[in-house]
């Protein structure tokens, strides 16, 4: 399954419940439509796709990839950097993993 389809499935199913707020992380550094010269990045290198709490409070980071699809070391970092401060990391290659990881039921 491609990433973009599993990331969107992912979406659907945990922004039905009541028990989580999620959303969208976009990577990435552009221009302003202005002409400026200056660049924008919209989020540090190696933050997760989706980010999100689960009650009662429990903070959590979900990577997804493709079956084939490896975490680069940047993202390796920020999973490091992000448990150890006490928060839930899910690199997520099925809407399953998700469920594990957040240790909940579909």
């Amino acid at each position: 399954m491609k990433e973009a389809i599993l990331q969107a499935e992912i979406r659907l199913a945990l922004g039905r419940r009541m028990d989580i707020m999620m959303f969208r992380i976009n990577v990435g550094k552009f221009r302003p439509l202005d002409g400026g010269e200056r660049v924008i990045q919209s989020a540090p290198e190696g933050t997760p796709d989706l980010l999100g709490v689960i009650a009662p409070g429990r903070a959590f980071a979900i990577e997804v990839k493709a079956q084939r699809g490896k975490q680069r070391q940047v993202q390796a970092a920020w999973q490091v950097a992000w448990e150890r401060r006490g928060g839930i990391y899910i690199l997520a290659r099925s809407l399953e993993d998700v469920y594990k990881g957040l240790d909940i039921k579909p």
